[in-house]
């Protein structure tokens, strides 16, 4: 109650400064908001322009010739996981450069089957056949070329290397794509590869022999922003509630009597010398008159008495002899106990 009371005093003493602060910094919240909301700001973006993919693949495909209860002659199977000498011995190898239409690109595409054989992580032997080697100037976006091989005859043809080095190390097989190429913009290189496998009677691409690449251009331009809401609503709430502040301390300074709140004040403070209790009026006795309670408290410490308290006429006193030291907050309350 006493920090109440003294906040209280504070905003009744302080009353027309208060108001003024208040209502000044509420009138600059809402012109604040005000002005973000109107007044959108820009920032500087980063974009990628002119972008332009190149992508390059391989892909399989064979014609049955051969007898077979998983296919029916003459059929063509396409990108198979595993595919059979006996069945398909020719694989066709089709190698394809995707890129940017409508403009001029030239395209190079080679494609390699190489045999490398090590021994330990050395190798011995290596070669390298050359399926595909062309270059091309396209302005459909797509560059393709194919190329076949018999694989039953490259099998026969490792058989006899394995004989010839009696075991000594292994022959690993791969096909290898390297493109080249050159936009209206750019210009650059792929390459990938993966193991070709023959296994028995089986052979496959162990992976994917694709690849890809993607040029852009990096420009930075201004952006207006909207405004943030959390911004202008957030600076409109505060101009509000400092408004709002303004109208309590004016109600405050009207139904607050600066006085009656010393007095509780000082109440609360001297609590351990105050007493309550009532006392009559008696006509011998000498009444004093003081001015606020704090001075009454320093009337009972000086002739060491306590401060009594009477709650029903709201009347303090000190009693020293004849003397009646009182204090009260209002005359009416003090006149009706003098009989006055």
């Amino acid at each position: 109650m006493a920090v109440e009371d003294r906040l209280k005093l504070f905003v009744t003493q302080q009353a027309r400064p208060l108001v003024v602060l208040f209502a000044v910094a509420g009138l600059f919240c809402l012109l604040g908001a005000g002005y973000v909301f109107f007044t959108p700001t820009t920032q500087t973006v980063s974009e990628e322009v002119n972008v332009q993919t190149i992508e390059s693949s391989v892909g399989t495909s064979a014609v049955v010739t051969g007898n077979s209860t998983l296919y029916e002659q003459g059929e063509t199977l396409e990108n198979r996981s595993a595919y059979f000498v006996p069945v398909t011995p020719n694989l066709s190898f089709h190698a394809e450069t995707d890129v940017p239409p409508g403009q001029d690109v030239t395209v190079s595409q080679r494609l390699t089957m190489n045999v490398v054989g090590v021994r330990g992580d050395q190798p011995f032997y290596q070669s390298e056949e050359v399926l595909l080697d062309e270059r091309r100037s396209v302005s459909d976006g797509s560059v393709a070329a194919t190329r076949s091989i018999n694989v039953s005859a490259m099998r026969k043809d490792i058989q006899t290397k394995r004989a010839e080095t009696d075991g000594v190390g292994r022959f690993r097989v791969s096909l290898e794509l390297n493109v080249t190429y050159q936009t209206d913009s750019y210009e650059g290189s792929l390459s990938t590869s993966a193991p070709f496998v023959i296994s028995g009677q089986a052979y496959y691409l162990d992976g994917a022999v694709a690849d890809s690449q993607t040029h852009s251009e990096t420009v930075q331009r201004e952006v207006q922003r909207p405004s943030d809401p959390a911004e202008y609503g957030g600076l409109a709430l505060v101009g509000l509630v400092l408004f709002g502040l303004c109208g309590v301390i004016v109600r405050t300074e009207a139904v607050s009597d600066p006085e009656e709140l010393r007095t509780r004040i000082s109440h609360s403070r001297h609590d351990e010398w105050i007493s309550r209790g009532e006392f009559p009026t008696e006509s011998e006795k000498q009444y004093i008159s003081i001015l606020t309670l704090a001075d009454l408290v320093d009337v009972a410490i000086d002739t060491n008495r306590r401060v009594i308290y009477d709650p029903d006429i709201e009347v303090y006193a000190v009693i020293d002899g004849n003397e009646i030291y009182y204090y009260s907050l209002g005359d009416l309350h003090a006149h009706a106990w003098l009989n006055l």
